[in-house]
């Protein structure tokens, strides 16, 4: 009985630690950075996102990989609003809009419109384009440097050493 509540309390913790989307990510062994990023922001938490202009770390996933990319969101109640920006080689800005035109309408209708453009944790929600791109944001400007995770214990061999 207490191997069945433990096995239950870590599925809830699983489940309560990552969103839907990430979790399902995260079960799929996505390569890149994007598993670095959101392992990062769900373990340590992150302050709320005061309105204005911040630089943004975009994770865009396709066919298992991750690739990340800096760019400019602006912020507004806790929400972020377009135009979206993507730096590019030379430093400038485009709208990201620009490479991501269509976003996948099944999965639009299956989302909160109040909560859509809303940032948790220090991360947007994951949105899927009709091409199957998935892409987050990160903001890393409001990650919690206290990462509160729990301490491993070494192994048993090196803690548990006979003779003590």
């Amino acid at each position: 009985m207490k191997i069945l509540f433990t096995i239950l309390f870590m599925f809830s913790f699983l489940v309560s630690s990552f969103s839907q989307e990430g979790l399902s990510i995260h079960l799929k062994g996505i390569e890149g950075c994007y598993t670095e990023y959101y392992s990062a922001f769900a373990n340590r938490g992150a302050q709320a996102v005061s309105d204005g202009d911040h630089e943004i770390v975009i994770s865009i996933v396709y066919q298992n990989n991750s690739n990340c990319y800096m760019g400019k969101a602006t912020v507004k109640d806790g929400k972020f609003i377009s135009p979206v920006l993507i730096q590019k080689e030379n430093k400038s800005y485009a709208p990201l809009a620009t490479i991501f035109k269509n976003i996948d309408q099944t999965w639009l209708e299956q989302q909160d419109s109040e909560t859509l453009y809303e940032i948790n944790d220090g991360m947007s929600k994951m949105f899927k384009s009709e091409q199957g791109y998935l892409v987050q944001m990160f903001f890393p400007a409001f990650i919690n440097s206290n990462s509160g995770v729990n301490q491993k214990a070494p192994p048993a061999s090196e803690l548990l050493k006979k003779g003590n």
